[in-house]
């Protein structure tokens, strides 16, 4: 590790984080909750098991139903689409909003919609929203704030912004699916994360990174002193009618900044429609508008013929129409497709994983289709 810092600093910085871990952690009743300890999981691996949880809220309250005719689209066209999805059986779930109504909604594998699953990445575009409305209000001060700001003390965070995290170009040494079973092992993951030293100058290298958002999550509870989940929820999801059932979080006290979070299929419609609708919700601006152009924007195109990044999302444009998306392990995503007035949802149950499926395919070759 590279950090440099001597054990006193690190002892201070540790336990200033601590502090506002246990009093985000503590604040208010105990609840059966997402956000309180009833469903916190034992262990301190970095990702989870995967159960399934029961939704604890009204799946059906908020949503505007339509028909898939009503709004202009083939529903055979989709049906068929899906069949050949289900085929897959870990698949669960495809929904389809359009025109601010769910036109299509079909579950598949036993999916259903009571169903909350860990949505993996997909959280890491819910935490470009909850990073911009803690910006908004006042909490952070800007994207281009050093980390230093909000953790002192911590290794390479006067180098490193809040743009360079949410953006995966820290330049902290990381690789995917192999750093965070060595970042499980310490006490302090944010500490560790920060301490892996940097490979390349910062704003510079895309290198795609758990471990950036968890930094992030570390930096939204010092700002505002409450947790990561709690601010979400008092700020984004509530006011969406949304309710987690699950948000994970490390030894410290600090939830999983971009995995660990476990949402059904039409909570993350909801959260999709609110960035096609411009970050306004039911006539209430939820998100700032940047948010949303910031999403839409692609930042690097490193990804060869693949989608490009942009602040938590990915970008593609299939068949002429450009579209952005959430993207979670093992087959969960958000597509937002603003010229054809469409969210669209796909969910796999990761606990009895198949191979992920092809999302752009099923977009070209069947929901554009159907929506045309």
């Amino acid at each position: 590790m590279s950090g440099g810092r001597g054990p006193a600093v690190r002892l201070v910085a540790t336990a200033s984080i601590v502090l506002l871990a246990m009093a985000a952690c503590s604040s208010g009743p105990p609840r059966e909750d997402g956000c309180n300890g009833a469903r916190q999981r034992s262990g301190n691996t970095f990702y989870e098991n995967n159960p399934t949880y029961t939704d604890r809220g009204d799946v059906a309250s908020g949503a505007t139903m339509s028909t898939p005719e009503a709004e202009g689209i083939d529903g055979a066209r989709l049906d068929a689409g899906v069949s050949a999805l289900a085929g897959n059986n870990s698949v669960q779930s495809v929904a389809v909003v359009r025109h601010g109504r769910f036109a299509y909604e079909r579950y598949v594998n036993s999916g259903g919609m009571d169903q909350s699953n860990n949505v993996h990445s997909v959280s890491k575009s819910i935490l470009q929203a909850v990073l911009a409305t803690a910006i908004e209000k006042g909490f952070i001060n800007s994207l281009d704030d050093t980390v230093s700001r909000y953790l002192p003390g911590y290794p390479n965070a006067d180098r490193i912004t809040l743009r360079n995290l949410i953006e995966m170009r820290s330049g902290l040494r990381w690789t995917e699916d192999r750093t965070e079973y060595r970042i499980e092992k310490e006490s302090d993951w944010v500490w560790a994360i920060l301490d892996q030293g940097l490979v390349a100058t910062p704003g510079t290298v895309f290198t795609y990174s758990s471990g950036n958002t968890h930094v992030l999550s570390a930096v939204i509870q010092a700002a505002t002193k409450t947790g990561t989940c709690q601010f979400a929820e008092n700020n984004l999801l509530t006011p969406l009618g949304i309710t987690v059932e699950h948000w994970g979080r490390d030894p410290q006290g600090i939830y999983s900044g971009g995995y660990n979070v476990y949402l059904n299929t039409r909570e993350m419609a909801t959260f999709g429609l609110l960035y096609l609708d411009d970050g306004i919700h039911n006539g209430t601006r939820v998100i700032p508008e940047w948010a949303v152009t910031a999403a839409a924007t692609t930042t690097t195109t490193e990804n060869g013929s693949g989608p490009g990044y942009s602040q938590g999302w990915w970008t593609r444009t299939i068949a002429g129409h450009h579209m952005y998306f959430a993207w979670g392990y093992g087959g969960q995503f958000i597509y937002v497709m603003p010229d054809l007035a469409t969210v669209l949802v796909i969910t796999q149950n990761t606990l009895r994983r198949d191979r992920e499926v092809d999302s752009a395919a099923f977009v070209e070759r069947y929901v554009i289709p159907a929506l045309l």
